[in-house]
């Protein structure tokens, strides 16, 4: 007998949702026995991850439980020390190779290189940026890649660049419009390759606190709840982990380049009040100022500003402290001023012109000050329970990523020996 037309349907429907329940058991099982091999076959990896202008001081003033975890559970630095000047692009690159920027040749955010005679500058399509021949150091990743390691960036000052005609096996363009749980996805994504594509070596940035700090200032309530934002990534970061079993095999290096410290309107030296600004090129204007005199005025210029303010230092590019590292390079400018803590340099007609700057913060200066240091925080089996140790420089941390991953480094002025105190073994 025909049955009725209702009854077939709940029979076809029920065979359909038992096909797709069992469809889907099987590709679950699949899944978490490709999880369970790729476990059983994890390499020594690290993700390194860089909170741009996150300064040493932000975790003690804001609720970041995430964060506190991993404090807690590894190591953590006093403070992390910048290299001179405390900018993003130099520091940044002085992370991921283990040199000063007179080595690396990225000087600053903005300069002028006399051989090309072109200028540099940052930007999310800078052209400069995006171009290879502006840096002369060996960044992790090629490091990794060289000696048969996958490498791979979600962003990184420099990662724009084909470098010595290598780039990560995996890398993107930066766009500051992908959001941080989008980042944070890819990163998952790449650890979910299967083993003869998964990276060793991975890097992502998040500039949320250099961009808010620089707006409203670093003791702003604002950039309170941008540190808990963050933290709140870091959460979904590591709840991510623990259900992949990785949490505890993987190593998480947290940095941040440089601080940041308050301007004021009422702090600021005019360099026309000095010097005719027709007579050089400013490359670079503050808080350390890089100036290109015209042929023949390098002592006028220099004798002019050299004492003209109670706030701004006067060096010859060979003059400069040693300590900051920074006299060999081409793309030093002759004359270097260096402004005291939250003073700013400019001219009148930029000032008058442009009524908003000069307030909320900025970084860039003497990297020996507390307001310019970072942060450094490490969890994972190479590292250490519950450890804080004194403030070191971020030139270390090349040769410490290198050690955990069995690389043999590139040249740099990095020592292990200078952060061998985190290391579990």
């Amino acid at each position: 007998m025909r049955q009725p037309e209702t009854k077939l349907k709940r029979r076809s429907a029920r065979g359909i949702l038992l096909f797709i329940l069992s469809f889907s058991a099987l590709l679950w099982s699949c899944k978490r026995e490709d999880l369970e091999e790729g476990n059983r076959h994890l390499e020594s990896t690290v993700i390194l991850i860089s909170f741009d202008g996150f300064r040493w001081d932000y975790l003690e003033r804001a609720d970041t439980p995430n964060l506190d975890y991993l404090v807690q559970n590894g190591v953590q630095a006093q403070a992390l020390i910048p290299v001179f000047p405390s900018k993003t692009f130099p520091n940044h690159m002085s992370i991921i190779t283990g040199q000063y920027p007179e080595n690396h040749g990225i000087v600053s955010n903005r300069m002028y290189d006399p051989l090309f005679d072109a200028f540099f500058w940052i930007g999310a399509e800078s052209e400069p940026a995006r171009d290879g021949r502006w840096y002369e150091g060996e960044p992790l990743w090629i490091t990794a890649e060289k000696q048969g390691q996958i490498a791979a960036t979600m962003f990184w000052p420099g990662s724009d660049a084909e470098i010595r005609g290598i780039r990560p096996t995996h890398w993107s363009y930066y766009d500051g419009t992908i959001s941080r749980e989008e980042r944070i996805n890819r990163v998952l994504s790449w650890l979910d390759l299967p083993r003869d594509r998964r990276p060793t070596f991975i890097t992502t940035y998040f500039e949320e606190t250099d961009n808010w700090g620089h707006e409203y200032g670093p003791d702003d309530p604002q950039v309170d709840s941008v540190v808990q934002a963050l933290d709140g990534t870091v959460g979904a970061l590591l709840d991510s982990l623990r259900i992949r079993e990785y949490l505890d095999r993987i190593n998480l290096i947290l940095t941040s380049d440089h601080g940041m410290t308050g301007l004021s309107r009422q702090r600021v030296v005019f360099l026309d009040d000095y010097i005719d600004l027709e007579t050089v090129t400013v490359v670079d204007w503050s808080p350390v100022t890089a100036i290109l005199p015209a042929e023949g005025l390098e002592d006028t210029v220099y004798h002019a500003l050299d004492g003209a303010h109670p706030n701004l230092s006067v060096y010859r590019k060979e003059e400069l402290p040693e300590r900051f590292h920074y006299r060999n390079h081409r793309r030093i400018t002759p004359i270097i001023c260096v402004a005291d803590e939250g003073w700013s340099v400019t001219s009148h007609e930029y000032f008058d012109t442009h009524v908003d700057v000069y307030s909320g913060g900025t970084h860039g200066y003497d990297n020996r000050l507390p307001s310019m240091h970072g942060i450094f925080i490490a969890y994972g089996p190479a590292f250490k329970d519950d450890l804080m140790v004194r403030p070191f420089m971020n030139i270390h941390i090349y040769e410490l990523i290198c050690h955990i991953l069995k690389l043999n480094p590139a040249q740099n002025d990095g020592s292990l020996d200078s952060v061998m105190v985190v290391l579990e073994e």
